[in-house]
């Protein structure tokens, strides 16, 4: 009886792979929580000004861009938006109608529409550039300001592919930002110097979009 009894006592296993199951996924998660702590500590104090960039041939360059806008404001963080390409009297755009309703109400935001529209609606290559170049001018001020957070600079690359700025000039801009200052940039085509000088890179895929379909633009969806 008394080897019966001492056989049957529950014996501690020294291999990892006979333990339970249960235990095996806590330890996993322990020293991933370790690690994740270690590399977060070593990250404080590394803060500073970011240049984001958004491309690519699918949607949602704009939006992300904007969703920067809303979480800088949400914080009470200035922010100042400048818009390439884009007429403000083209279409009702939500995000500028929303934008300049919470400056109204408060908000510490700027939104300037300063674009033509697109070349094949304007047909007049002069007057896109120059308003190109007031634009840039308008952004660059904004960067270079001490008291804003963000910049957005709205379908830039556009402005570049169609080569109404100068992309030495741009680059020197946004390189030139105070140590605080973070830049967006968006639009289709982003140039390859642009890409390289960014701190963040997303590239939207286009993999359906409902233009395929014969579905327009929507308000809520596209503006």
């Amino acid at each position: 009886m008394d080897a019966v009894n001492r056989t049957s006592e529950p014996v501690e296993s020294k291999n990892v792979s006979d333990r339970p199951l249960d235990d095996r996924p806590l330890d996993r998660l322990q020293k991933i929580k370790a690690a994740k702590d270690a590399a977060r500590a070593n990250r404080e104090g590394n803060e500073r000004g970011l240049y984001l960039l958004f491309t690519g041939l699918g949607k949602g360059k704009t939006s992300s861009a904007m969703n920067l806008v809303y979480r800088h404001l949400a914080h009470d963080l200035p922010v100042a938006v400048v818009q390439f390409v884009k007429n403000n009297e083209a279409f009702p755009d939500g995000d500028r109608l929303l934008l300049t309703r919470l400056q109204t109400a408060g908000f510490p935001v700027e939104i300037q529409t300063m674009g033509g529209g697109f070349t094949w609606e304007t047909q007049d290559p002069d007057r896109d550039r120059a308003m190109a170049a007031a634009a840039w001018e308008t952004a660059i001020k904004h960067i270079q300001d001490p008291d804003i957070s963000l910049v957005v600079l709205d379908e830039l690359h556009i402005a570049l592919k169609n080569q109404q700025l100068s992309l030495e000039t741009v680059q020197q801009g946004i390189q030139s930002r105070p140590h605080h200052c973070h830049v967006a940039s968006t639009g289709r085509y982003a140039p390859q110097a642009l890409i390289d000088l960014a701190d963040l890179v997303t590239e939207m895929t286009r993999i359906k979009h409902p233009i395929a379909q014969g579905i327009p633009a929507q308000r809520g969806i596209e503006f």
